[in-house]
């Protein structure tokens, strides 16, 4: 990695497109050869530029799936891994590939020359982009990958007062419904950020952390000492918060954000509390967005019960090249059903929104 450039290139936009984060990952062993996932960077150190990526010997932690379009390889003989992916590693988040003081096509169209040749000249099945801003959309096409679409529910902040001024805007009963859920007696809860984060509370979140993954019977792709990293080396740019009860820490939530965005990533309880999960990975998150400005709050990946919080169905986008020609036209046929069952299921789930008809909109929908 390029320390210097990626320090001057620093985004106020996107925490996890700084250096501390992917070092973060990298020198606490949660990302490398040994884990499946080794990074590759592409650099124009003339025009300040870089496009990262990992070889990536498996699909995990990536949130946009292929594991079918893997099966079909096997079973036809081809091997589809490793594989050439661009995305923030185990993060569901929209970002830019290519980390430059502003999007510039000519410096992209370089970079990209310089990853496709490397693609090319090693035995990668495929290429991929995952969460895909607006302005790489149709510089993907272009180039002639296939683009994608997925989706998300996120919380667009329309310049709300504060949460009850958001409660305003939705239906009767389902505000009165989110009250009722946000009613937590007994329980102290307390957002924490910058100076006031410290060690020990990465190592309690750490702990939540690992709750949910047992519950869940998931992956630990993050381990303790990432997340003490990123406690000291990200303070700025991380809201940790925490439910505790009768003076000892129950629960936790972890979130980043940036100059416009908050992003809701983990949480774990050692106790069953209902509703507690929505106080802390939603509305904690809308407080917090309401309070400092953050005009939106992309709370992770899946979750239809986010709509009655006041979430909305959002298009996602991704970008995909395989180089066995059959495939990539058999791909490319799939996604194209596919982004038609999208649509239908986007209308069928706005019409499930909590809010009053003339706090309705289609322009968060997506480009």
């Amino acid at each position: 990695m390029n320390k210097l450039l990626w320090d001057k290139l620093k985004s106020p936009y996107n925490p996890f497109l700084n250096h501390e984060f992917i070092t973060s990952l990298t020198e606490s062993g949660c990302i490398g050869a040994d884990k499946g996932q080794l990074p590759h960077y592409f650099y124009h150190e003339k025009n300040m530029g870089i496009l990262y990526s990992f070889n990536k010997g498996h699909s995990y932690g990536e949130y946009i799936f292929d594991w079918a379009w893997a099966d079909a390889h096997e079973k036809h003989g081809i091997t589809y891994y490793p594989k050439l992916t661009s995305m923030v590693p185990f993060t569901p988040v929209t970002t830019s590939h290519f980390i430059m003081p502003h999007f510039d096509e000519d410096v992209a169209n370089e970079l990209l020359e310089q990853y496709e040749n490397f693609y090319l000249q090693h035995n990668f099945s495929s290429s991929h982009f995952l969460f895909l801003p607006p302005e790489e959309i149709a510089f993907f096409r272009k180039h002639n990958y296939i683009i994608r679409e997925s989706l998300q529910y996120h919380f667009f902040n329309e310049d709300y007062e504060d949460f009850d001024a958001f409660l305003l805007t939705l239906q009767g009963r389902k505000a009165k419904n989110i009250r009722k859920e946000r009613q937590h007696q007994n329980l102290k809860i307390t957002q924490y950020t910058k100076d006031e984060l410290n060690e020990d509370q990465a190592q309690r979140m750490y702990h939540f952390y690992i709750s949910t993954i047992e519950n869940k019977n998931s992956f630990e792709y993050l381990n303790e000492k990432f997340f003490k990293m990123i406690f000291h080396t990200m303070k700025n740019n991380i809201l940790y918060v925490e439910a505790s009860y009768e003076d000892r820490s129950v629960a936790g939530s972890l979130f980043f954000y940036d100059e416009k965005t908050l992003y809701g990533r983990y949480w774990g309880s050692h106790i069953q509390i209902e509703n507690l999960h929505f106080e802390l990975c939603y509305y904690q998150g809308i407080d917090f967005c309401l309070k400092n400005k953050l005009k939106l709050f992309e709370a992770g990946a899946q979750g239809e019960h986010k709509i009655a919080r006041g979430f909305r169905p959002t298009r996602i986008y991704s970008a995909h090249k395989l180089k066995h020609q059959g495939f990539h036209s058999a791909v490319a046929q799939f996604i194209l059903r596919e982004k038609e069952e999208i649509g239908m299921l986007i209308e069928e789930l706005y019409r499930k929104l909590p809010f009053k008809s003339e706090y309705l909109s289609d322009q968060h929908h997506g480009p």
